[in-house]
């Protein structure tokens, strides 16, 4: 016969046994994994097992790491400038071109207007406004050297 036929044979008792076997296990595991542990505790250096914990602990580390450290003022300003001036001088370099391309424009408009202009007046036969500033000049009784041979 097995072993579990056995105990299936005497019947309650075997059962009994069983749980006894298993207590007994158990309470080996546990001497065994102590012994295993002390001894890591040796090898690892008395002084390890028996001192007493650091002062700070795990949770004191992170709060003090995850609060932010003050900047000197300098320092700060010097961060802002850093981060910010490539992006200003982008906008102002932006702004820039487009103030000239818009100065341009304006320009070009103006020298067409004006000549548009002094086109139209000389194809209507009328004089430009330099040309009528002379003419009153003339006319307003100035004696010029040629005028003053003639009359005499």
């Amino acid at each position: 016969m097995t072993e579990s036929q056995e105990r299936g044979a005497t019947g309650g008792r075997g059962g009994r046994e069983a749980s006894s076997d298993l207590i007994d296990d158990a309470l080996k595991l546990v001497d065994n994994l102590q012994r295993k542990l002390i001894t890591a505790g040796v090898r690892r250096g008395v002084g390890a097992v028996t001192s007493a914990p650091s002062k700070e602990d795990v949770w004191e580390e992170a709060i003090r790491l995850e609060d932010p450290q003050p900047k000197p003022p300098l320092e700060e300003f010097g961060e802002i400038v850093r981060r910010t001036v490539p992006e200003v001088a982008g906008h102002l370099g932006r702004a820039g071109l487009a103030l000239a391309d818009a100065a341009s424009s304006t320009w070009g408009v103006l020298e067409r207007g004006l000549e548009q202009s002094r086109s139209d007046a000389e194809t209507s036969g009328e004089s430009s406004p330099d040309r009528d500033d002379r003419a009153k000049e003339g006319a307003s009784g100035q004696i010029t050297s040629g005028e003053a041979e003639e009359g005499t």
